[in-house]
């Protein structure tokens, strides 16, 4: 999962690359499954941070686009998890 990462397309397909994108055959809450992610991996936190501050910077979401299922819920988790560490 930790090698170069295109913070431009965020993928949330199943087996996608990156810290939003579940296993084949996931189901459930999407929100608990980034929620757990995030609490219980550092790589995941920091490229979630890394994202929600690229759209805190970027409002227009021109830097960062999101792709798949689930593409709404995680972007409002990136965005959320980047305002806490902003001050926002």
């Amino acid at each position: 999962m930790y090698g170069v990462i295109d913070f431009s397309r965020i993928t949330t397909r199943p087996c996608g690359f990156g810290p939003f994108a579940p296993p084949v055959g996931w189901q459930g809450d999407y929100r608990q499954y980034l929620q757990t992610r995030f609490d219980g991996d550092i790589g995941v936190r920091q490229q979630i941070l890394v994202v929600g501050r690229i759209l805190v910077r970027q409002p227009d979401g021109t830097r960062a686009r999101f792709l798949g299922p689930h593409a709404v819920e995680a972007r409002k988790f990136a965005l959320s998890a980047g305002s806490s560490i902003s001050g926002n």
